[in-house]
């Protein structure tokens, strides 16, 4: 017996009654609690889809993805499984806890992977061949966990249509059709390079537009810096089993010492210190600068400034927000990457790079003083 879903971005998710099983659990439906892009909605009201919709999305994408590539069908039911599940860990607010807990070693990814194993019983594939799908320890895993992969797709055409900027449009059905097994990886024909193209181009327009838009940045790093303290009393295990609704309970209870939770409550947010057009970073200087911790730099800057280190909040693009996307594309029976042979490709992948660079933050009484002293600070680098 089969489920159907009417999803805003696919139409009709067809559901197995394993999946169905699946969804209809605790621990999936919490994800119906958890937004797809945190702290999104204050720039883009609409924003307020979540990770329930986006990991039935991601089921149905590898699904295609799997027909397309003429695997089996018990192969398809793992990747399918692989991207209902892959979610399934994630903290309150999406990436903000996610940054948290990874700096104290914890990641989304093994915290999906245990819960996977809650719910084995009810699974009708592996759970083990579930998990390192999750994981990317099998190359078939790259459908779900991949540079091109279910989830990216999913997630571009979905944060598009729910922040209403049009630039997330890609052509999935292309992508999927020239997506081929090669000597045990996938890879893409060449002869749909111009798809591959638009999708790091859409990918581009997003980062800029929205996963990177300055107002976004600054709500998400009070956020995550409200959650830091937050664990100070709280363990990061607690906190990473939060949904959003209780988050917001809880934090609400217990202000930090910077008041940040409050001022987020009431969209009383930090402005930039520093504008786009004068933090680019040198790339030997970033180097410099990711061997300090945020904290430092906050006291450092603070003092310059001669105000509260409090009353900074510096952001520092971490490795994997700097990660280059690797993409093959097979050309003549050749395998090689997609920004050796695609000019146009090289070119996004090298300008998303340079998006990345310093974020100074501070209330809008202290900016006069702030934008010194952090340019200053970068000279000494």
């Amino acid at each position: 017996m089969s489920n159907f879903v009417q999803d805003s971005v696919h139409g009709y998710i067809k559901l197995n009654e394993s999946e169905t099983r699946v969804v209809d659990t605790e621990v999936f439906q919490r994800l119906r609690r958890i937004e797809q892009l945190g702290l999104t909605s204050l720039v883009y009201p609409s924003a307020n889809h979540t990770r329930f919709q986006h990991s039935l999305g991601v089921l149905h994408t590898a699904g295609r993805f799997a027909d397309s590539l003429g695997v089996d069908k018990h192969v398809k039911q793992e990747l399918r499984m692989a991207g209902l599940l892959h979610d399934i860990g994630h903290g309150p607010f999406s990436h903000a806890s996610e940054k948290v807990a990874e700096k104290h070693g914890i990641h989304h990814e093994d915290l999906s992977c245990k819960k996977v194993d809650k719910l084995e019983d009810i699974l009708d594939v592996s759970a083990d061949r579930v998990k390192k799908i999750i994981r990317g320890e099998l190359e078939i895993g790259k459908v779900v966990a991949g540079d091109i992969d279910a989830d990216r797709m999913d997630y571009l055409q979905r944060d598009s249509h729910f922040t209403g900027v049009n630039y997330g449009n890609i052509d999935v059905d292309t992508i999927i059709r020239i997506a081929e097994i090669d000597s045990r990886r996938i890879v893409f024909d060449y002869k749909g390079v111009q798809a591959l193209e638009s999708l790091l181009t859409a990918r581009l327009h997003m980062i800029k537009s929205v996963y990177f838009h300055e107002t976004c940045r600054i709500a998400e790093k009070m956020l995550e810096r409200a959650l830091d303290e937050f664990c100070k009393q709280k363990s990061v295990e607690n906190m990473m089993r939060l949904d959003d609704y209780e988050a917001h309970s809880q934090l609400k209870n217990y202000e930090d010492e910077n008041g940040l939770y409050s001022r987020l409550a009431k969209r009383d947010l930090f402005k930039a210190a520093l504008k786009k057009e004068t933090q680019q970073i040198e790339q030997d200087k970033f180097e410099a600068l990711s061997g300090k911790s945020e904290r430092e730099i906050e006291e450092v800057i603070a003092s310059k400034a001669g105000i509260n280190e409090r009353d900074v909040l510096v952001d520092i693009p971490t490795p994997k927000e700097r990660e280059r996307l690797d993409v093959r594309v097979k050309k003549d029976g050749e395998v090689r990457k997609l920004d050796e042979i695609s000019s146009i490709a090289s070119s996004v992948l090298e300008t998303e790079k340079n998006l990345l660079d310093l974020g100074v933050y501070c209330p809008e009484d202290n900016v006069d003083k702030v934008k010194p002293a952090a340019k200053t600070f970068l000279n000494t680098l």
